[in-house]
């Protein structure tokens, strides 16, 4: 049986300096496939590969189908083997590349889209590599704790080096560090949102409260009542007053418009002339929550 060579973008050796060996980012490790045994051996493999990331069994020793996919979207099995046959003998390489980001840094909800990242990293080596590509993966998130992706990637011309392996790897780390910035902005977001819609403020401050134990009395609804009377008239930040809509009319066309208090003004919509105001007994709408709008006079 011939041996599985060890590529030079393995994690490992003199590849990574000190103090990367102290961060933890994400990680890719790669082999290739030996030809010592002769293509064929080669090509059976990088077959047996395919099985390996389609069908890995889980946790529980259980078997599992997982998708396999590639540049162009989901693949099935007779088409991952149809592209290692397919593939041209002289100068073929099969590179088995895995892609693990950091649980910690980079996965730490395990909500990063691997398969967008295994993408434009495939993307990228193809970029530099020179000539296109082929690429099977397939994720693997069921059978250890962290995520990660394996690839068969299939190429023709020459061997990877160790600055195309650098090169992918720093590509992969930005792109993970982005997609985690951009989902924890989402997150904080959302959570901000949540707490926004279910804030209930205080029933009073805690001199209110200091004040009343220190007299022997208790803090009653109307003394809660008064209190939010108080606030809203003063700030009006927690229960904002229901806002006054004035009287517009455009001098053109007549056009009756209520809207609020501007310093500015407005313009007409159909004319685009600047509103007129109603000011000797103009009529204001208030805006109330049980019935909607009513009309009140303002003298």
């Amino acid at each position: 049986m011939a041996s599985r060579g060890r590529g030079r973008g393995e994690r490992g050796g003199d590849q990574w300096s000190q103090r990367e060996r102290g961060q933890r980012y994400l990680i890719i490790k790669a082999n290739y496939c030996s030809k010592k045994g002769g293509e064929r051996n080669a090509r059976n493999l990088a077959i047996a590969n395919i099985r390996y990331i389609a069908h890995r069994r889980d946790r529980q020793n259980g078997k599992v189908t997982r998708e396999l996919f590639g540049f162009d979207g989901t693949l099935s099995k007779q088409t991952a083997y149809q592209m290692v046959h397919s593939a041209p003998e002289k100068r073929r390489y099969y590179y088995r590349i895995i892609i693990s980001p950091d649980p910690r840094r980079e996965d730490k909800y395990k909500d990063l889209d691997l398969k967008r990242l295994t993408i434009s990293t495939m993307l990228k080596l193809e970029e530099r590599y020179g000539t296109q590509i082929q690429l099977i993966a397939a994720i693997h998130d069921d059978h250890s704790p962290h995520r990660h992706v394996h690839t068969l990637v299939i190429l023709n011309g020459r061997r990877l080096t160790r600055e195309d392996f650098a090169s992918i790897r720093a590509h992969a780390r930005n792109r993970s560090l982005t997609q985690r910035r951009v989902l924890d902005r989402r997150r904080r977001l959302e959570l901000l949102g949540e707490r926004s819609r279910s804030y209930r403020p205080p029933f009073v401050d805690g001199g209110n409260i200091s004040s009343t134990r220190a007299h022997g009395h208790s803090a009653t609804t109307s003394h809660i009542a008064r209190y939010y009377a108080r606030r809203d008239s003063a700030k009006g930040r927690f229960y904002a007053p229901a806002p006054r809509l004035c009287s517009y009319l455009c001098p053109v066309c007549g056009r009756y418009s209520a809207l609020p208090y501007s310093r500015t003004g407005y313009r007409c919509l159909a004319d685009g002339t600047y509103l007129q105001r109603e000011r000797p007994s103009e009529r204001v709408r208030e805006k109330t929550r049980e019935r909607g709008l009513a009309l009140e006079l303002a003298l």
